[in-house]
C-alpha cells in the first residue's frame, strides 16, 4: 500500500541576502529560521507561520482515477478520423453524432500546431502570464491556475483567481479556509468545478509525461522541493540535492531535447529564477517522481 501524506515543511522563498547567506556556508541555519513541520491535520496555521511558501500534500492514489491511455481517448480523435477532412466526417461518418466526439476534434483543431523550422520539435507550450503567490502556501492553487493560462488553454487567471482556486481547494479537502496546503488532485477537481477541465489522469513514468508534454500541453506536478532547488544555476538548472524543504506544486512547460531536461514555470514571481523559470535533468525530475511525486494531465472544456 502507497503510504499517505507525509509531513512536509514550509520554507520562506529566497530572498538576495539568503542567498547569500547560504553561499557563505550558513544555510541550514537561514532555513531553519522559518522551518515549520506541518502534519496531517496540521498542529498550526500556515498563517501564524513566517512566510509560508512550500507547503504541499502528497496525494494517495485514488483507484476512480484515470489513467493516460483513457485520457488520450479523448484528447485526440482516432487515426482513422484524422485521415479525413471535414466534409468526409460530416458526411461518411456517424463521428459528430455525440457530445463527446465534438470535445475531441475541438481540443485535437486548438492544439494543432503550425510548422516550425526549429530542431526542436516539442516546442514550450505558451504562458505569457506570470504569478507570483506571494508568502502564502497555495502553491496547488498557481499551478493549476497556471494551467489554465498555458495554451492550449490560454485562459487569463491571476494571483487572485489562483488564490481562490486554493480555497476552492480547500473545500473539496474538507477543510475551508484552512492555510495548510493541498493536493495536486484536489486542484484538479477545482478546476473541473470551475467548467474548465473535461478529466485528467496521472503520468507515472517519464514515457507518458514525454508524450503528454509533447503532444498535449502543459502539466502540473507536485514533488518534495529540496534546499538547493531555491538557487538555479547559471543555465537556469536545479538540482533536487540538500536537505527537503517541503512539498511544492509547479508547472511543467516543455521538454528540451538537446539538454535532456524539462522546463518548468514557478509561481514565485518574475524575479525568481529566468524570469520565474527553472529547468531540471529529465533524470533528476524522474527521481522526485518516483519519490511519491505527481503528474497530473488534463484535458480543458471549450470555453
Amino acid at each position: 500500500m502507497v503510504p499517505g501524506p507525509r509531513a512536509v515543511r514550509t520554507v520562506v522563498p529566497p530572498t538576495d541576502s539568503r542567498r547569500r547567506r547560504r553561499r557563505a556556508g550558513e544555510r541550514g541555519e537561514a532555513m531553519e529560521q522559518s522551518r515549520r513541520v506541518a502534519v496531517d491535520p496540521p498542529e498550526t496555521s500556515a498563517s501564524v507561520a513566517l512566510g509560508p511558501q512550500l507547503l504541499g500534500w502528497r496525494y494517495r492514489p485514488d483507484a476512480r482515477d484515470w489513467d493516460i491511455p483513457r485520457l488520450l481517448e479523448i484528447a485526440e480523435p482516432p487515426e482513422s478520423i484524422r485521415q479525413m477532412t471535414v466534409e468526409q466526417v460530416l458526411t461518411e461518418t456517424p463521428y459528430f453524432s455525440d457530445w463527446r466526439a465534438y470535445l475531441v476534434f475541438w481540443r485535437w483543431l486548438k492544439t494543432q500546431r503550425a510548422p516550425r523550422t526549429t530542431r526542436d520539435s516539442a516546442p514550450a507550450w505558451e504562458l505569457p502570464i506570470q504569478l507570483d503567490q506571494g508568502q502564502t502556501g497555495h502553491c496547488v492553487g498557481f499551478g493549476w491556475a497556471g494551467w489554465v493560462d498555458a495554451t492550449p488553454v490560454a485562459g487569463t487567471y491571476q494571483n487572485a483567481d489562483a488564490h481562490a482556486l486554493y480555497y476552492e481547494c480547500k473545500v473539496i479537502d474538507g477543510e475551508p479556509g484552512r492555510e495548510n496546503g493541498s493536493t495536486v488532485r484536489s486542484g484538479a477537481l477545482a478546476v473541473r468545478e470551475r467548467g474548465r477541465l473535461a478529466a485528467f489522469a496521472f503520468a507515472h513514468t517519464l514515457a507518458e509525461i514525454d508524450e503528454w508534454i509533447d503532444t498535449q500541453g502543459s502539466i502540473v506536478v507536485g514533488t518534495m522541493w529540496t534546499a538547493d532547488m531555491f538557487d538555479p544555476d547559471e543555465n537556469g538548472f536545479v538540482r533536487p540535492t540538500g536537505a527537503a524543504a517541503g512539498g511544492h506544486c509547479y508547472l511543467m512547460l516543455d521538454r528540451i531535447e538537446d539538454e535532456d531536461a524539462y522546463l518548468f514555470q514557478n509561481s514565485w514571481g518574475a524575479a525568481w529564477g529566468q524570469g520565474g523559470r527553472f529547468k531540471m535533468r529529465r533524470g533528476d525530475f524522474d527521481g522526485l517522481l518516483q519519490d511519491r511525486g505527481e503528474a497530473c494531465c488534463a484535458v480543458e472544456l471549450p470555453h
